[in-house]
Parts: C-alpha cells; sequence; structure tokens
C-alpha cells in the first residue's frame, strides 16, 4: 500500500511541474468590513474593506481586487513587508449596497499577474457610528 501512495504523490508532483503550476499560495488570508454608517446619506454609506494575507514573497508588490456583489469593483496595489504580509484597506464607495465582497489578491501591479489568493468576508459587515451616535 505505502508503494501506491508513493507513486501517487510523485504524479500529481510531476503533473504539477509538467502544466508549469505554481503551488506556492498565500498560507491565510483575512477578509472584513466596516461600513462606517452617515458617511454618505445622499448616496449610500462608504464600507472598507480590510484584506490580510500572510506567506506571500517578502517586499514585492501585490494588487488586491474586491469585487463586491452590487458596486463596482475597485482595486489597490501595495507592497508585502519583509515578512511577506500583504495588508490593505480599501473603501467601497456607497458599500452598504452591497452584502458579499470577494477580494482577489494578484502578484505584480495590476489584475494580469498571477492570482495568489482568494477569499471573502465571512461575516455582515461592522456598522461604525460617529462618537456623536454611540450609545452612552
Amino acid at each position: 500500500m505505502p508503494t501506491s501512495l508513493y507513486f501517487l504523490i510523485f504524479a500529481l508532483l510531476d503533473l504539477i511541474s509538467v502544466l508549469g503550476l505554481d503551488p506556492t499560495y498565500a498560507l491565510d488570508m483575512d477578509v472584513k468590513c466596516a461600513i462606517y454608517r452617515h458617511s454618505d446619506d445622499l448616496n449610500g454609506d462608504n464600507v472598507d474593506v480590510r484584506i490580510l494575507a500572510m506567506g506571500l514573497k517578502g517586499k514585492t508588490y501585490y494588487t488586491a481586487e474586491v469585487i463586491p456583489d452590487h458596486n463596482p469593483n475597485t482595486t489597490a496595489t501595495t507592497k508585502t513587508d519583509s515578512e511577506g504580509i500583504f495588508w490593505i484597506v480599501i473603501k467601497v464607495p456607497n458599500g452598504e449596497y452591497s452584502l458579499l465582497f470577494e477580494v482577489n489578491v494578484y502578484e505584480g501591479n495590476g489584475t494580469d499577474g498571477r492570482v495568489v489568493a482568494i477569499g471573502d468576508d465571512d461575516a455582515p459587515c461592522t456598522p461604525i457610528y460617529r462618537i456623536s451616535e454611540q450609545v452612552k
């Protein structure tokens, strides 16, 4: 039985090398969003989408693309730190109309690079009120 397991592992590694796939992806990615209540009462409240990805190449540019379900896509690019940590906050104008914020992280400047991480917010956006509106 162990021989067939070794053969399977070898076959998968060979397939990856033949196809040219790079199996290195972000080890962990977290996406959270926050609605800023009354930030734009006329058009709809703004949403910040916070993206944290770890395990990427250090000191390398990556682009995050936020894909809301009811708003236009938004992208932003930043450089990871020396340990490969990618941290960025993207503002989605009138984002309160969206319920789901999917995120793709691409290597390089722009969305033409290879996708290294995919995720979405796993909970409803947290509302943040102005200090004057908070209950005392």
